[in-house]
C-alpha cells in the first residue's frame, strides 16, 4: 500500500504515504538530524560514538575522548556522565579520571530490559485506559468527524492510527503528489503485515503511469502480502482502519494537506466503507490466489506481467524498463502466447492462476 495515502506530504523528514507513511527514524533522530542506533535506548549520536570508541580505546580521558572525536572537552565531559548514568561507563580512581566501558552484552542488555519495562507499564496503563475508552462509548457520542490541523499532527495521528489496526487496513491511493516520484515506501507496512494485519490498496493507474518507480514500490509490498489492486481513476485518497475509523483529506485540494478527517462510526463511515468495497470490487487484481505451474517467469517477465496487469500503455512500460518499443511489443506478444491469451486483461487472470503475479 504504499499504504501511503498522501504522496502529496511535503516530506520534512517523513515519507509521504500516498499519504503520510510516517517514516521518521524510529531510533531517534539526533539534534543534528543524525540517525543514532542506540537512540531506542535514551543514548545520542555522541554518547554513542563515545562509548564505541572507549570500546576501542579503554581508558581514555576526557581530554583524548574530545581529541578523538573532534567535539568540544563539554561536550565528550557530558557524554561520558549519560554513559556513567546509564551504567554504560565507569571511572578508574585517580587525580586524572579514566573511564573504561561496561560490556556490551551487559551494559546494552540492562538498558534493554529498562526499556522493555517501561513499555510494558505503558500497556499496562493502556489497557486500563481502555475501561475510560468503552465507558465513553457508551455515551452519546455528538463529535462524529475529528479535525485534525497541521501537517504534523496530520503525520502523527495517521501513524498512530496505521499502528493500532489489528485486523484490517484499506487504502485508495491516487495523485496528485508532492513529488515526481509518486506513491514511496512505507516501511511501517512491513511491520503491519508481519503482525497478520490485511493490507488492501487500490491504486490509481495514474500513478504507475506517472512514476517509473511505483511499480516496484508496490511489488515489494505485494511480495510481503498487501492485496493490491488497479484502476483507471480514484475519487479520492482514503484510509480505513478496522473498518471502524476512515482518514480522508480535509481539503478538496488534495495537495493541501494541513488538514485531515478521522471519521467516526456514522453514516458517513458507512459511505466510505461502501465506496472502497465497490472500487475493490471492480479492480483488477495485483494479487490472486495461485496454482503452482511447472514454467516459471522470470524477473524480466513477472515486471512486465505487473506493469500489464497495471493497465500501464506499450511506451510507458517500454520507458519504465528502459526497453525499446519494439522489443517491449514482442515480450509482450511472446508472454500472451506463452498464456494462450488474447488480450491482457486474460493474460492476467491466467498469469494469476498460474502464480505469476
Amino acid at each position: 500500500m504504499d499504504c501511503r495515502l498522501w504522496s502529496a506530504m511535503p516530506e520534512p523528514g517523513v515519507q509521504a504515504l500516498g499519504w503520510p507513511a510516517m517514516a521518521m527514524d524510529r531510533t531517534g533522530p539526533t539534534a543534528d538530524g543524525e540517525a543514532v542506533p542506540l537512540g531506542a535506548l535514551g543514548l545520542g549520536a555522541v554518547e554513542e560514538r563515545t562509548y564505541r570508541t572507549l570500546l576501542r580505546l579503554p581508558g581514555s580521558t576526557t581530554a583524548e575522548i574530545a581529541e578523538t572525536l573532534e567535539v568540544p572537552r563539554g561536550r565528550a565531559r557530558r557524554a561520558l556522565a549519560v554513559l556513567e548514568h546509564a551504567g554504560l561507563v565507569s571511572r578508574s580512581p585517580g587525580a586524572v579520571a579514566r573511564f573504561l566501558p561496561a560490556a556490551p552484552d551487559v551494559g546494552l542488555e540492562a538498558l534493554v530490559r529498562d526499556r522493555e519495562a517501561e513499555l510494558g507499564r505503558i500497556r499496562t496503563l493502556g489497557a486500563l485506559l481502555m475501561d475510560d475508552y468503552r465507558e465513553g462509548l457508551k455515551a452519546e457520542r455528538t463529535e462524529l468527524c475529528e479535525i485534525v490541523t497541521g501537517s504534523e499532527a496530520v503525520l502523527r495521528r495517521f501513524d498512530q492510527l496505521q499502528r493500532s489496526a489489528t485486523s484490517e487496513i484499506q487504502v485508495l491511493d491516487t495523485p496528485p503528489y508532492s513529488g515526481p516520484r509518486g506513491p514511496r515506501s512505507n516501511d511501517v507496512e512491513f511491520e503491519i503485515l508481519a503482525r497478520g494485519v490485511t493490507c488492501k490498496a487500490i491504486y490509481d493507474r495514474a500513478a504507475l503511469e506517472r512514476s517509473p518507480l511505483a511499480a516496484d514500490a508496490i511489488l515489494r509490498y505485494v511480495q510481503a502480502g498487501e492485496q493490491a489492486r488497479v484502476t483507471s481513476r480514484l475519487p479520492l485518497k482514503l484510509a480505513t482502519f478496522d473498518r471502524k475509523l476512515a482518514f480522508v483529506p480535509q481539503s478538496l485540494n488534495q495537495r493541501d494537506v494541513s488538514g485531515a478527517i478521522v471519521v467516526h462510526p456514522c453514516s458517513l463511515l458507512d459511505v466510505l466503507l461502501y465506496v472502497f468495497d465497490e472500487l475493490w470490487s471492480r479492480a483488477t487484481p495485483l494479487t490472486a490466489p495461485s496454482e503452482p505451474d511447472a514454467v516459471t517467469p522470470g524477473p524480466d517477465d513477472r515486471r512486465l506481467l505487473a506493469l500489464l496487469a497495471s493497465g500501464m500503455k506499450d511506451q510507458a512500460i517500454a520507458n519504465h524498463l528502459d526497453w525499446s518499443y519494439r522489443t517491449t511489443r514482442r515480450r509482450i506478444a511472446a508472454l500472451l502466447d506463452e498464456l494462450g491469451a488474447e488480450t491482457r486483461f486474460q493474460a492476467g487472470l491466467a498469469a494469476a492462476r498460474r502464480g505469476w503475479l
